[in-house]
């Protein structure tokens, strides 16, 4: 009887221990999909604004722009409770929802500390290096609406006449669509793996909760 007292005690304390670690896994888990989403969220903003800024020639949305790009760089602080509602609220009211924190690092940096994994990372890596086609119709298109226009080097040195309609269909064209497609089809891939490795560690303390319920 005292045996099993002991080994019941012990499976009692390992259930404890492990509902623990469930919880912690869970946790983190719903993080990695926050950070997940803020990537592809971003882009999103990013494509929406440079479309705004297209039609109206408001400066506002290039602020709104480099901010966006700041922030994800690690330039410029994250603001508070980023994953909820924010920019939209910045367009609309021209004011910050909630004040910014303390933490500047960049989002890769902070999904690197969250344990995402070396192929998931590449998977946004790649995604990175695919926005540099993006980035370049949307420099063009926002440098015609104050009219400017690239040389021969790709500087944009030469002064003309505003094209906001230029601007408007650059941002808006075939191409424009496929580039974006590009980009996204990376994260898609990443949210798979992601999906699958933090399912495999939540499962894994499941399993292991059922190991020490069967003792």
């Amino acid at each position: 009887i005292f045996v099993a007292i002991v080994l019941n005690l012990i499976a009692l304390v390992g259930v404890i221990g492990v509902q623990g670690e469930l919880i912690e896994a869970s946790e983190k888990r719903y993080q990695s999909y926050l950070l997940a989403d803020e990537l592809r969220q971003s882009s999103d903003d990013l494509t929406r604004l440079a479309r705004v800024y297209s039609a109206t020639g408001d400066s506002s949305y290039i602020d709104q722009y480099n901010s966006i790009l700041n922030i994800r760089s690690g330039k410029a602080p994250r603001p508070i409770e980023y994953d909820r509602i924010y920019w939209d609220f910045v367009a609309a009211t021209g004011q910050k929802p909630r004040p910014d924190s303390n933490e500047i690092i960049p989002l890769t940096q902070k999904m690197e500390n969250l344990g995402f994994s070396q192929a998931e990372l590449a998977k946004l890596k790649e995604s990175e290096n695919r926005s540099n086609n993006l980035v370049g119709i949307e420099t063009k298109a926002m440098n015609a609406v104050i009219g400017k226009f690239a040389d021969d080097s790709g500087r944009y040195t030469i002064s003309g006449e505003p094209d906001r309609e230029l601007a408007m269909n650059l941002t808006h064209s075939k191409e424009y669509h496929i580039e974006k497609a590009k980009i996204m089809e990376p994260i898609d891939e990443f949210f798979v793996m992601l999906k699958k490795r933090t399912t495999d560690e939540v499962q894994s303390k499941i399993n292991k909760t059922d190991l020490y319920f069967n003792v």
